[in-house]
């Protein structure tokens, strides 16, 4: 019954965002199929879960509800003004970026890219040195995510490879804009999957797919509204470029999952369903990308029934601030690895809720979903009305948190923080070379 539920309400969710933004891409429509998805996944029990309980239900329908007020509030709002509360009007696309036609942003990607390539082949030179050969770093993942876990891996150079974060954000304007994918659209995202197959890790991957994404989809849909009708997207480059991201994410990550010590014969998944047991070995699907997929919602549960944990004031929600104030001696390093729950397989990622609830309480678990659609919302109106690209680098990181929603606050990561300060300082940057192009040749 419960997955009948879950159904019902993710599909009215969805259909309800369509309703309120007049477009399919939307973060109420993404909360609902990203949150919900992964709901309906753990009441599949195709691993023997816990069943979840009532206060966790209650907490979950409490926040999505939250959220939707948030969205509410905007939309009410605008009504009483006397805007157009849900229409973006159709007018002639003119932003400073594309003043010459995209070629600073081209440069800037490809130059973004070298950087961050570089990062790559640094540390795979790192770990080659260290265990001989590039056979001997796949055989030792599981050595090296420990590594990376523990923050033991020396980089000569830690932070270059943000740049490519940066290249990413800017290539799904840059795609969108050209209207098909290009080499441009591919290069940022291999230097990023580069480095995270060489240090063992997956998020990195994920997070730069969800980037692409949004920054894709959420500028397109801008462009679309364009009275000139330039912008018109190729259907066959849409389906062949979406083919390729997939198969450089799968491959990436199903590469790493094969380099790490996998439990997929282990006997944490003895109790799995007969359908589950059957993916075993499989390098795509299998119990670990089920349970990867699905548990976190279980995890909060448990969470929940547990008697709490001690952390500091917000300090997953600003854990990159918690550990930048570290390294200034200002305070202690914060403890970044989140205790693990046993639902009867241990996790330890139980859904952005539980950061919330870790950080603030029953307060957070209210307020931060509220605040987070009423800030969307606010951004979603602004950015398809003012279009500047400063607003539209807090939306996509504000929808990134929507999309990690079912994993952890997207705040807690490194990426999300720094790649956002790097936009937003390289942003006027380029507008700016981009204008002086444009008078030279003028």
């Amino acid at each position: 019954m419960s997955l009948l539920l879950i159904a019902v309400m993710v599909f009215l969710g969805m259909i309800l965002g369509r309703f309120l933004f007049k477009h399919w891409f939307n973060h109420l429509t993404l909360y609902c199929f990203i949150f919900g998805g992964s709901l309906f996944l753990y009441e599949l029990k195709l691993l023997p879960y816990i069943d979840l309980t009532p206060y966790a239900w209650l907490l979950m329908l409490a926040s999505f509800l939250c959220f939707l007020v948030g969205i509410l509030t905007i939309i009410s709002a605008r009504n009483l003004y006397k805007e157009n509360a849900t229409f973006i009007e159709k007018s002639d696309i003119s932003l400073k970026i594309f003043i010459d036609d995209g070629k600073t942003l081209k440069y800037a990607i490809i130059i973004f890219s070298i950087i961050s390539l570089y990062s790559a082949i640094e540390l795979w030179m790192i770990f080659i040195n260290q265990f001989g050969s590039i056979p001997a770093v796949l055989l030792n993942g599981e050595v090296i995510y420990r590594m990376n876990v523990s923050g033991k891996i020396k980089d000569n150079t830690p932070y270059l490879h943000l740049l490519g974060f940066v290249a990413i954000f800017l290539s799904g304007i840059y795609t969108a804009y050209k209207k098909k994918f290009t080499l441009l659209t591919f290069l940022p995202l291999l230097s990023i999957i580069l480095r995270e197959i060489a240090s063992a890790g997956r998020a990195g991957m994920l997070f730069a797919i969800m980037q692409f994404a949004f920054s894709f989809f959420l500028f397109k849909h801008l462009l679309d509204n364009d009275l000139k009708q330039r912008f018109k997207f190729s259907k066959i480059s849409a389906f062949v470029g979406a083919i390729i991201l997939l198969v450089l994410f799968i491959g990436g990550s199903s590469l790493v999952k094969a380099t790490r010590v996998s439990d997929d014969t282990s006997s944490s998944y003895s109790g799995a369903s007969k359908e589950l047991r059957q993916t075993r070995g499989n390098i795509i699907i299998s119990p670990s990308l089920y349970l990867y997929l699905s548990s976190d919602v279980g995890v909060l549960s448990k969470y929940l029934s547990s008697k709490g944990e001690s952390t500091g004031f917000g300090q997953n929600t600003f854990l990159t601030l918690y550990t930048f104030l570290a390294k200034l001696d200002v305070m202690q390093n914060p403890n970044i690895y989140q205790r693990g729950y046993f639902i009867p397989m241990w996790s330890n990622t139980g859904t952005y809720l539980r950061e919330l609830h870790a950080d603030f309480g029953i307060a957070g678990i209210l307020l931060g979903p509220y605040l987070l659609g009423l800030l969307i919302t606010w951004l979603w109106f602004k950015f398809y009305e003012k279009k500047g690209l400063i607003v539209f680098s807090f939306l996509v990181n504000l929808n990134i948190i929507v999309g990690f929603s079912f994993f952890v606050i997207a705040t807690r990561v490194l990426y999300w923080s720094t790649s956002l300060v790097l936009i937003l300082l390289i942003i006027p940057i380029l507008e700016r070379i981009a204008a002086f192009i444009y008078v030279q040749k003028t």
